[in-house]
């Protein structure tokens, strides 16, 4: 294992709201042993455990897999571009998987009471891994600390600040753009379980962007980003399946079916079905089982 940790000499007083304790980069090379690797792969914790500090730290993965859980926390995957915080105090455990060469970049500081405060409320449970990538512009800002603070520049602590800052506020962004890829996502399924559930009503994509209290043009915006079809094309995969179930398994005639799935006719029915299954309705229920 490599590990280079520079602590700062300077005015400690916080600056800016924070002041930074030490900056550093750990490196570990793949296990060369694979068979060895492998044992200490299987063996969760293989460290100390329960380690607690008087102050955040800051770590971005540039290289290497892993896991990592925080006290009253399920094990979570960690990874080359993931950020994580840890808290004052807080009690976490992580490891990578040996077989792979890991590397960290962290920053260790402390915060006034205003930021301390915004810091744990932004960074709480699943937010404490963020997925930021592989971010030129956040390794950068890691790597300029690390100079910073080896080179003893004066007035480090308030350049220090500045950095620090900087990278907080990207790593800020990127976690609330998480939280509304993750709500964009929910709404969504929250649409396929409507259009699901009411396969026999006839409710048309724009009453379900209406129930779900978005416009119709950034529904289907995001219909399209997270289910790769737009949301009428679902609609009716979905009702083509429900057909060809009815086919098959019930003695409902074809015009029967196309009025319970809201077709305004037959025709249009038989028309729609064949263009999403390659067969018309009596084929596919002429081969039934039901029906032989």
């Amino acid at each position: 294992m490599n590990q280079s940790e520079f602590t700062t000499r300077d005015d400690h007083r916080l600056n800016f709201g924070l002041s930074v304790n030490s900056v550093g980069v750990k490196t570990i090379q793949a296990e060369v042993d694979q068979s060895r690797a492998s044992q200490v792969s299987d063996h969760r914790y293989h460290f100390k455990k329960g380690r607690v500090a008087d102050e955040f730290k800051l770590i971005y993965i540039t290289k290497g897999l892993g896991y990592v859980c925080f006290e009253g926390g399920a094990e979570t995957r960690i990874e080359r571009g993931n950020i994580l915080m840890i808290l004052p105090n807080q009690k976490y455990q992580y490891y990578h998987e040996s077989n792979q060469v890991w590397k960290e970049y962290f920053i260790r500081f402390e915060a006034d009471a205003l930021y301390h405060q915004l810091i744990k409320t932004l960074f709480i449970n699943e937010y404490q891994v963020v997925e930021a990538g592989f971010n030129e512009e956040l390794l950068r800002l890691f790597q300029r600390s690390i100079d910073v603070v080896r080179n003893g520049l004066k007035s480090s602590q308030v350049y220090l600040s500045g950095i620090l800052l900087h990278i907080l506020g990207l790593v800020i962004a990127e976690t609330r753009n998480n939280v509304q890829e993750r709500r964009e996502k929910q709404l969504i399924e929250q649409a396929k379980i409507l259009m699901n559930e009411n396969v026999f009503t006839g409710v048309s994509p724009q009453e379900i962007a209406s129930r779900l209290n978005i416009s119709y043009t950034t529904f289907r915006k995001n219909f399209k980003k997270y289910a790769e079809v737009a949301p009428a094309r679902y609609q009716n995969e979905l009702r083509m399946e429900k057909a060809r179930e009815l086919l098959t398994e019930t003695t409902l005639s074809v015009k029967e079916i196309a009025y319970m799935l809201h077709y305004s006719s037959s025709n249009q029915f038989s028309t729609m079905f064949k263009k999403f299954t390659g067969q018309s309705p009596q084929q596919v229920r002429h081969r039934a089982p039901l029906h032989e």
